[in-house]
């Protein structure tokens, strides 16, 4: 009895002194990603004030510039996440090397500061010790604030998903294409530590995936894709194709799968890439709805029919005598194989080239100028340019109300409006057939998605010249290879490039403006929109001016380092004018690619004749 009497005793205590213990909290996994941003932040903040301490002190160039590269790849471990959660600060921290300016809010001009400036003076003759450290700081400044900053992020483990399989796609287009690294060319290692820090983050999950064979099967892809980047770390040499394919495709996949099995929704919100594709180049998933005014423009097959039957009336025109069918042939991928199409008056041309509509919809902005944000305010400008088509949308509504089959089509394209036809209508139903008009089923894209037989050997060289020695795809963006870049499908990239207005020996630069027309601010003088080269085998001749007659020599342009190389080159030429010294036979493989890149399905007939 006494025995069980201390028993009692004891374990009374023994409860009794646990029950004042607190219990350590289970760490949520969003905390652990809290964990490792803020570790992060500190982590990249003590790299750049050690690369610091080599500028200030009596270090070779090889260390400074080992210095520099352990500052960029700490930001490189943390970039999935302050790209997702501080965009605004992307430029400031590791954009191009290039002064911005917004132009629509603001005509002031922003200097570039941030790791590719420091890293473009790390190798240019005549800077200083003291300029360096003062981008430097600039740097340093920002990732002070940031950490200094203690209010809760707010991970949540849809958005970390997001930023992780966003980030996949930033690597792949410009990461390893040396957009990130246009001098010092360090794409492979920072790729790499992008994607380590990705499966840092993903580890973080392993308790609550409970599966020890997913577990594997991720440990073993992202170890063969991070050991594949530092034993191919030559820039030039490095096969993007196989890489791309073989690991970055599949952990795009592999991320959908573990976010799928634990249940976390990405709400598709409007986007150009909907959150289900299970990677970059599943072209089906892409959606031009994203650049719509609102979800009520989004097209539907009664406004893509009735903008069909619009595309083809010469009735737009002032005169009756041209349709938007009319430059924009669909047997020639919507254009019209002239330099400058004839103006209405038939005696001079109007200003600029015609460029395809062929994926007209994942075009941000409209106009060789970026002057128009929407399809349909491009629409309105056509109809109403006096050396296009000098007509009047609403005389033309005016028209179609009177006419019973149109009057009939209207209704049913737009059931809720009851009045009269409006030039609204008429616009977002041209603009809507016009985002139908998805050209992205090559032959190259059929290799992306599985056809391994699609592509030849010589055009999948091109397309690693084209996301490397080229430099191409740091401007033409895959896989839309337009200038809207990846991950979040924003702004197009504007260039100078210098282009002649012939193509004479001692040719001078094509005295067109560009962006400047729109915006006078000193660096878009001359300023283009970068276009797509989806079907640009088919779109000769090439540029704003229709000056180049066969894409040889547009890559020869390229080639001697655009305007510059041919003299013409204004002081703010934007494309380096570094000679990218490609042989015949890297030329020939560029083209070869680009023809893979022809998709011409939607080229059928009309349904009426153009005039």
């Amino acid at each position: 009895m006494k025995t069980n009497q201390i028993f009692f005793i004891l374990f009374f205590a023994t409860g009794l002194l646990f029950s004042f213990i607190t219990p350590t909290p289970v760490r949520s996994t969003t905390d652990k990603v809290e964990s490792y941003y803020r570790e992060g932040l500190d982590s990249t903040y003590m790299a750049l004030q050690a690369f610091s301490n080599t500028l200030g002190a009596l270090a070779t160039p090889k260390e400074r510039l080992a210095a520099f590269y352990e500052a960029r790849q700490q930001y490189k471990q943390i970039e999935l996440l302050l790209e997702y959660y501080q965009p605004h600060l992307a430029r400031s921290i590791n954009g191009p090397a290039l002064p911005y300016a917004d132009g629509e809010s603001s005509k002031d001009i922003i200097p570039p500061a941030g790791f590719q400036v420091i890293e473009e003076m790390l190798q240019a003759p005549n800077v200083t010790v003291y300029t360096l450290i003062a981008y430097n700081d600039q740097l340093i400044s920002i990732f002070r604030q940031l950490i200094q900053n203690e209010d809760p992020v707010g991970f949540q483990d849809k958005w970390v998903f997001d930023a992780m399989r966003l980030e996949v796609y930033r690597i792949i287009a410009l990461g390893i294409s040396g957009y990130d690294s246009p001098v010092l060319l360090h794409s492979m290692p920072e790729a790499a530590a992008a994607l380590t820090s990705i499966r840092q983050v993903l580890a973080m999950y392993d308790p609550v995936i409970a599966s020890d064979e997913m577990v594997t099967a991720r440990d073993t892809l992202f170890n063969k894709a991070v050991q594949y980047l530092h034993t191919h770390s030559n820039f030039n040499r490095f096969d993007r194709l196989h890489f791309i394919t073989n690991f970055a495709n599949p952990i795009s996949r592999m991320l959908l799968t573990w976010q799928n099995k634990l249940g976390i929704v990405i709400e598709p919100e409007r986007r150009i890439l909907l959150p289900t594709a299970p990677h970059l180049f599943a072209t089906s998933y892409y959606q031009p709805n994203g650049y719509t005014p609102s979800a009520a423009s989004d097209p539907t097959p009664e406004k893509v029919a009735l903008g069909k039957l619009l595309f083809a009336d010469a009735r737009l025109s002032g005169d009756g005598s041209r349709s938007c069918a009319s430059c924009h042939k669909p047997e020639l991928a919507f254009t019209d194989g002239l330099t400058k199409s004839p103006a209405l008056d038939g005696i001079h041309t109007v200003t600029r080239n015609t460029p395809t509509l062929l994926n007209v919809g994942f075009q941000s902005k409209l106009f060789y100028d970026s002057r128009a944000n929407f399809i349909e305010d491009q629409v309105f400008a056509v109809v109403h340019n006096t050396a296009e088509m000098n007509g009047s949308l609403q005389q033309a509504a005016a028209i179609f109300q009177k006419d019973t089959v149109y009057r009939q089509l209207f209704q049913s394209a737009f059931p809720a409006d009851k009045g009269p036809l409006s030039t609204e209508q008429i616009t977002n139903a041209l603009a809507s057939y016009l985002r139908s008009l998805t050209s992205l089923n090559s032959r190259f894209d059929q290799y992306m998605n599985g056809d391994s037989t699609a592509l030849t050997p010589r055009e999948q060289k091109g397309f690693n010249l084209f996301m490397g020695k080229a430099k191409c795809g740091t401007c033409h963006f895959a896989p839309l290879f337009n200038g809207v870049a990846p991950p979040y499908f924003a702004e197009p990239e504007s260039e100078v490039l210098g282009v002649p207005a012939t193509r004479a020996r001692h040719a001078a630069l094509d005295t067109d403006a560009g962006k400047y027309h729109l915006y006078p601010i000193s660096i878009f003088k001359y300023a283009f929109k970068t276009p797509s080269v989806r079907n640009s085998m088919l779109t000769a001749p090439y540029m704003h001016n229709g000056v180049f007659t066969s894409m040889k020599q547009v890559i020869n342009f390229y080639n001697k380092g655009g305007g510059a190389g041919l003299h013409t080159a204004p002081e703010n030429q934007t494309l380096p004018e570094d000679k990218l010294r490609l042989s015949g036979r890297e030329k020939r493989a560029l083209i070869a690619f680009l023809g893979a890149l022809n998709d011409t399905a939607q080229a059928g007939t009309l349904s009426a004749p153009a005039p």
